[in-house]
């Protein structure tokens, strides 16, 4: 029987409210992409009492989000949820474009090879700090983790390190953390994984 029939809409916005909050952002094209571990199966108990497994095959179904697995492992896989259209904008700012060449990310590349390039530096490493880039960060705190200066010492800085001046830092982190917010909100009071989505997609930006 297959599973993903046996589980309400409530019951899978519970197993899921981790991922649709971290991917609402980049579902909205705020931020360019997000990093997350997806278990194999998110296992619950539904309304008939019977022991159900949403499996993560079913899970990249249900977000209908691009992404790409950059490591499969036993239990679970890390991969990268993105926006095509803001990704591709992030990697094409000039300053980020430059220094992802230096490091043999080629300008001419489509996002598709870009991150196909870094699932393929993926394997070979715990997780390429350029991953950084991708996912929002500015360009001046990937770089400084990266070189392992001393970092800037700020309030609130929950996200990632900050090196240089804070202010474009903190400006994204609020950026971010403002968008999880309101998704946590609004997963509070949809129905549902697609009444979730619906709300966000359509969502006005603040």
């Amino acid at each position: 029987m297959d599973g993903i029939n046996l589980i309400d809409e409530g019951h899978r916005k519970e197993l899921l409210k981790f991922l649709l909050v971290k991917t609402a952002a980049v579902r909205r094209g705020v931020k360019p992409a997000e990093l997350l571990r997806v278990r194999h199966c998110y296992s619950g108990v539904n309304k008939d009492g019977l022991r159900v497994c949403l499996y993560r095959s079913d899970i990249y179904v249900i977000l209908g989000l691009d992404y790409i697995e950059l490591k499969v492992e036993e239990g679970s896989s890390l991969v990268l949820f993105y926006n095509p259209e803001a990704l591709r904008r992030t990697l094409a700012d000039k300053c980020n474009s430059r220094w992802l060449a230096r490091l043999g990310y080629l300008p001419e590349w489509t996002t598709g090879e870009m991150l196909e390039e870094l699932k393929r530096r993926a394997a070979t490493c715990l997780i390429p700090h350029e991953v950084g880039v991708f996912i929002g960060y500015p360009l001046k705190d990937v770089v400084g983790f990266m070189s392992r200066i001393p970092s800037t010492p700020v309030h609130h800085a929950t996200h990632w390190r900050v090196y240089g001046r804070a202010e474009e830092s903190l400006r994204r982190m609020s950026i971010y953390e403002h968008e999880e917010s309101a998704a946590n909100e609004v997963l509070l009071r949809a129905k549902g994984v697609s009444d979730f989505i619906d709300i966000i997609t359509s969502r006005k930006a603040s």
